[in-house]
């Protein structure tokens, strides 16, 4: 009995042996056969890519895309953006740069990396009425633009140097690195020297009793379809701080609206908070006609707004500080 179980672990030993041999041999020959099968296919591919023409690459700078998918189309190429670039001497969307360069010999097929160009960057002019000359200059380099010129001028509502106005106008969108022109205060002016007041949303009588004082001719406009009330000044020209001569004109235009018989005014009353430089200042009011601008001026820091706003029925009346919303009331 004991001969037999030997010769059965006998058996069982040589059996797995024989199947871990089985194993190891199928598993050898799959390795083979699959780098047979990987050399054959670099094989088949490198044949494939070499057999291809030889091409040179065309120069793709400065072309629109579609044209330079075009002269790539007529070498067998292809094309694949790889970025956008801000270039002031190549038109927007046309190629800046390429990889590889123009003039190179590839293989038909290979794709070409390009650049395409943004053309001028465009940037916003910082608001710089108010401040004073040196924080305007800085704010102006800052956003990418050169100052080229600052003029002087009196004021009357300007402190002697900060700046009066600026060209092109604040918020304005131009290309980076453009002239801008400052006008910085000299104060107040001589006697010699006559500079008219801001009228607007005053009344009419303010405007008359300056002119009369001034020697200066007073030419008066009406619009029966303004928005302010009855007597007050909607608009000037010149307009406020312009140096004139005496026995020049002067324009205003008043306001000369219908009054309808449930015409309602609001009091408008905003001072706006200290700071270092202006604001503009935008009111509007929305009611059954619709939504008018009432004002759109710059103010000083600390400034005071106070104005009637005619209305019917009901309006909602909206004070925007640099184009931002800071109060909205509903009326009735």
């Amino acid at each position: 009995m004991e001969t037999n179980e030997e010769n059965f672990d006998d058996f069982l030993t040589k059996n797995k042996k024989t199947g871990r041999v089985k194993w190891l041999v199928l598993l050898m020959v799959c390795l083979f056969f699959g780098g047979l099968i990987v050399v054959s296919a670099d094989w088949v591919l490198g044949a494939l890519i070499h057999t291809r023409k030889e091409v040179t690459v065309p120069d793709l700078t400065k072309k629109p895309v579609s044209q330079a998918l075009d002269l790539l189309a007529q070498q067998n190429l292809a094309a694949k953006q790889a970025g956008v670039e801000f270039d002031t001497n190549v038109p927007p969307g046309s190629v800046l740069r390429q990889i590889p360069s123009a003039g190179s010999t590839v293989r038909e097929g290979r794709i070409i990396r390009v650049w395409l160009s943004q053309g001028d960057e465009m940037v916003f002019v910082p608001n710089t009425v108010g401040s004073t000359l040196r924080e305007a200059q800085l704010a102006i380099r800052k956003a990418g633009l050169n100052v080229t010129k600052v003029e002087n001028a009196y004021s009357l509502t300007y402190a002697k140097g900060t700046v009066i106005t600026q060209d092109p106008k604040a918020d304005s969108m131009v290309q980076k690195g453009t002239a801008v022109t400052l006008i910085s205060s000299n104060g107040m002016p001589p006697a010699s020297v006559v500079l008219v007041p801001n009228f607007k949303g005053k009344k009419l009588a303010q405007a008359t009793l300056w002119a009369s004082g001034q020697d200066i001719n007073l030419i008066i406009k009406e619009d029966p379809e303004s928005v302010f009330p009855n007597g007050i000044v909607a608009d000037q020209r010149p307009q406020a701080d312009s140096q004139v001569p005496p026995g020049s004109n002067v324009e205003v235009t008043v306001s000369r609206r219908a009054v309808a018989e449930n015409e309602k005014s609001y009091h408008l009353h905003y001072e706006l908070p200290q700071g270092k430089k202006d604001s503009v200042v935008r009111v509007t009011v929305e009611d059954v006609t619709g939504e008018s601008e009432v004002l759109n001026e710059t103010k000083q820091p600390g400034s005071k707004v106070d104005m009637e706003i005619p209305f019917t029925s009901y309006a909602t009346v909206r004070v925007f500080v640099d184009n931002i919303l800071v109060r909205e009331r509903e009326v009735k």
